[in-house]
């Protein structure tokens, strides 16, 4: 195959034949998502790419990348159509979807630029680990600031995999698609017969190293609560948008009536998703009378998330209500969904869009929350926060033994956004070592164990009660307590390498 896109990289007769190594890595890495799941294409997936842009100039790569991101980028992201083109005008939802390709195609146009111009320095062995440490830094800063943005992530491939998390156990989420792409940029410097006899050895020691470490070291350490377990009531009401915007009345109410159906047995927690409830600690502090008298007369702990005004701000929060306890503990989301939860021009958003959903309203919290249930500590995050590894860290490192995510992913129907999202938690649960367990409105709810591994699941767009003990059982991981040392750590090698070459190259 190498030597074809070679060819096809020396063409100048036909340029757009430049297409066909990026259509044919986007199409790859397409069937590594849902809902085809062949995760282990991920690992062949760039090869055509990587090869591509090893053999041409710059300019020709960041083209080939930028079409790539394109094409891959309109498959994972489509499922946003669902709610974009619902609520939206149609030009307004067409420009939407055209600028979120265009910002994550970008990235895998710089990755390719660049790939190219660290291959012209001639020095086969720093390629090698400078393809997987591009690609994972492209990733990384595309998790960044107020546009950070995770869906489509290459090492999410590999979520059903509970074995290979442990690489994301020790490296973090980052992890994962360094050692893919790393593999990949290995085997194309073989074929191009970049790498030869010793450097061939020390890059393949290399890997081996790499990847051993990361897969043995969370296994060296001790299970902690092997049979410390709770007893949860999770609750799917798989209630329409528009009944969310339009009664949260009505919505409150279903979801006290399927708790009171549900909790037959003694509980420990029951928990309800994202934004069920609306909180106005403006009028009254406390919880809502219902839940109160529901609470205690099934003797059970609640957990659910609430829209939350407070000193005339708006919170999307999770808050917990236990009998006999009077503090109001809150959890306040602090990653907020981009131009949804938070926008610098909220009025002239909320004028364009006229949704009652205050669209970029909401304000931030600031304080990591570890909620104690029956003295068990726990912890929640809210939809979105769940593709952010560097955030989710902090519960488990603050003593969290269990973390729920709460969410409503009723807007973007049976599409496999409901799949990718569901997937991170898997991934979250082995950086983390401890379990993860989604509660969604609309599904999909499920659960998964301190190694990643799937443990219940519902259905889409169905409405379940699921009774179900959870194990607390929970292992030290590298990433809980280090964090992201593993991207620092690349960036420093690249910065420096590519210093230290030019310096040799200019004396």
């Amino acid at each position: 195959m190498s030597e074809t896109l070679l060819n096809i990289s020396k063409s100048k007769t036909k340029p757009c034949l430049f297409i066909i190594p990026a259509l044919l890595s986007a199409f790859l890495l397409i069937a590594a998502f849902p809902p085809f799941e062949q995760g282990y294409i991920a690992w062949f997936a760039l090869i055509p790419l990587i090869t591509l842009c090893l053999q041409v100039k710059p300019v020709q790569a960041f083209k080939a990348g930028i079409f790539f991101g394109l094409v891959f980028h309109l498959y994972v992201n489509f499922y946003l159509t669902n709610v974009l083109f619902t609520y939206l005008s149609t030009p307004l939802a067409v420009l939407a979807m055209i600028l979120l390709i265009l910002y994550t195609s970008l990235f895998h146009g710089l990755f390719a630029i660049a790939t190219s111009l660290v291959n012209q320095l001639k020095r086969p062995l720093f390629t090698a680990l400078a393809i997987p440490a591009i690609w994972l830094l492209s990733e990384y800063i595309r998790s960044f600031s107020f546009l950070g943005y995770n869906v489509g992530y290459l090492g999410y491939t590999q979520w059903q995999y509970p074995g290979l998390l442990n690489l994301a156990a020790t490296y973090g989420y980052w992890g994962l698609p360094f050692m893919i792409v790393f593999f990949q940029a290995t085997v194309v410097l073989i074929c191009i017969k970049a790498l030869r006899q010793n450097k061939l050895v020390i890059i393949a020691a290399l890997f081996i190293f790499l990847f051993a470490a990361g897969l043995s070291i969370p296994g060296m350490s001790t299970i902690k609560e092997k049979n410390e377990t709770i007893w949860v009531t999770l609750i799917q009401g798989n209630t329409h948008p528009e009944q969310i915007m339009g009664n949260r009345e009505e919505t409150k109410r279903l979801y006290l009536d399927l708790t009171r159906q549900a909790v037959t047995f003694p509980t420990d927690l029951v928990v309800w998703p994202e934004t069920v409830i609306d909180l106005d600690f403006n009028r009254r502090l406390g919880h809502p009378t219902e839940l109160v008298e529901t609470a205690d007369d099934l003797d059970v702990a609640i957990l659910y998330g609430a829209r939350l005004r407070n000193s005339g701000m708006l919170f999307n929060s999770i808050a917990l209500y236990e009998p006999g306890i009077e503090e109001n503990l809150i959890y306040e989301k602090i990653r907020l969904v981009p131009f949804v939860e938070y926008f610098p021009a909220k009025d002239l958003l909320n004028k364009v869009i006229k949704l009652d959903l205050l669209l970029g309203s909401y304000t931030a919290g600031e304080e990591i929350i570890i909620f104690e249930v029956k003295n068990k500590p726990l912890a929640g995050v809210i939809c979105f926060e769940s593709y952010f590894g560097d955030h989710t860290r902090l519960f488990a490192a603050k003593g969290a033994q269990h973390l729920f995510v709460l969410t409503n992913d009723a807007w973007f129907g049976r599409s496999n956004g409901l799949d990718q999202h569901a997937q991170a938690a898997a991934i979250r649960a082995a950086e983390m070592g401890i379990g993860v367990t989604q509660v969604a409105n609309s599904g999909i709810t499920i659960s998964f164990d301190y190694n990643g591994r799937e443990i219940l699941r519902s259905s889409k767009e169905k409405r379940e009660t699921i009774n179900t003990q959870l194990s607390l059982a929970h292992r030290y991981t590298p990433y809980k307590s280090l964090g992201d040392y593993f991207p620092a750590f690349w960036a420093l090698f690249l910065l420096l390498g590519i210093l230290l070459i030019i310096r040799r190259k200019a004396t």
